[in-house]
Formats: C-alpha cells, structure tokens, sequence
C-alpha cells in the first residue's frame, strides 16, 4: 500500500479540521453522472434503508432519496453537512466519524463508502464499521483507488516522478487485490467487483463540461482496453463475512 500523510495530521480531529477547510473552499464532490451510475449498478429497491458514510455535501444521499430509499447520509465535516441541508433540509443527516459511527448494527439495508476509506486514520476500523451496520442480507459498495492505474497514477509517475496527491490529508493507493484483502479481513467478503473510468454523462451539466474537455469522452471510448487490474479505481460489491461464508 502507498500512504501519503500530511505531517500536521496525526489524529481524526485534524482531518475533520482540514475537512472542514477543503469543504470551504469548495468541496470534493464526484459529478452527479458518477452518483447516478453507481446507483444503477446497486439497483436499489425503494424503502430500503441506504446509509451512506462520509457523505460529504450529500449528493449521492440526496439522489439515492430522490429515488424512495429511507436515507442517512453521516459525515464528520460540518461545512459539507451544511451544505447537504441546505440543499435538501428534509435529508436525514448525521455528524460522526467513519470510525465510530453512533448508529446500530444490522441497521442498513445499503452502506455506500465512495472514495471516502483510503483518507482515513485506520481503514480497517472503518471496514469494521460497515460490516456492523450491515443487515445479515444487506450489500456494501466501496470505491477505492488503484495505485496502478494506467491513465492516473502510472501517467503521473511518469511525468513528475511522484504519486499523485490530491491535497486530502490522508491519501492512500493499492492494488486490485491489496484492497480486497483489506475488506476480507475486516468482517465483510467482496463477491463482484467492477471497474471505474470514464462513462457517458447522464445529466445535461455533465454532457457541458465533458464537451468543453473532449479527453473524457475519448478516455470513455477506450476505456474497454484498459486492463481490468490498471484500472483508475475499482467499485467494490461486499456482504457480511459471517454471512456470504
């Protein structure tokens, strides 16, 4: 595993601290056609509970709402949490660390963790929390990212020399596999999982902004020869261990 920490970040309430700021200063949201893909491939039934942990400013929680799932969407950064209630004040929401999340267990149907466990202080301790809150038949979706992905990382390297930081206090890559073993040996067994690159917009704001950089769209149409293991990052389809065993 690749680690890059920030020197001032030694505990969860510094990264809540700096959270705070990166959200501030404009947040680090995915684009809305990502949120809508991923719900897509979940399939989720409507009433289901979904939670989704370290929601930020809420736009997949809101999405999900949109969509008749019952809701929680928690974070540990107040700014994004204000702007997710502000942008839907009807959106359940609650503050709390990914590590010690004060919900109880087998209450979710769904946990989405999206590009969320790789910045924190223990990622192991954040597994453990998503296997606890999962019903014994409940689905978890993570995203992570690939230290070895082909147009990211290894492009990077290949220009600067260094591994690419995205300013976030904690940033960590691994592999296919390393992140899998990781999952497995926190109480959850991963039984799909598929790969993120680019994919066709699916609101009228994305379709704009893909237009005024055509590289997307041509990172979309090749995105078939990208070998599944050099993939950007890989969506992670997981259940119960003391379940799926």
């Amino acid at each position: 595993m690749i680690e890059i920490r920030h020197s001032s970040i030694t505990n969860s309430t510094k990264s809540q601290s700096a959270y705070d700021d990166l959200y501030q200063d404009g947040g680090i949201d995915l684009s809305d056609s990502y949120y809508l893909w991923l719900l897509e491939k979940i399939k989720p039934v409507p009433g289901k509970v979904l939670i989704d942990v370290s929601c930020g400013r809420g736009k997949l929680a809101i999405l999900a709402k949109n969509r008749g799932l019952r809701v929680i969407g928690l974070d540990f950064s107040l700014s994004a949490l204000k702007v997710a209630q502000l942008a839907d004040p009807e959106l359940d929401i609650l503050v709390s660390d990914g590590e010690q999340i004060a919900l109880k267990a087998n209450c979710a149907d769904y946990v989405t963790h999206i590009g969320n466990l790789e910045h924190y202080q223990n990622p192991s301790s954040g597994v453990r929390e998503v296997a606890r809150l999962l019903k014994p038949e409940g689905t978890a979706v993570i995203l992570l990212p690939n230290g070895f992905s082909i147009v990211g990382n290894i492009q990077h390297v290949r220009k600067t020399g260094q591994v690419f930081d995205d300013g976030q206090p904690i940033q960590r890559y691994n592999t296919r596999e390393g992140w899998k073993e990781l999952l497995e040996a926190n109480g959850l067994t991963v039984f799909r999982t598929i790969r993120y690159e680019h994919f066709l917009p699916k609101t009228k704001q994305d379709w704009i902004s893909h237009l005024k950089r055509p590289s997307r769209l041509l990172r979309w149409a090749l995105a078939w020869a990208i070998p599944f293991n050099l993939s950007n990052c890989f969506v992670y389809f997981c259940r119960r261990a003391s379940i799926a065993d």
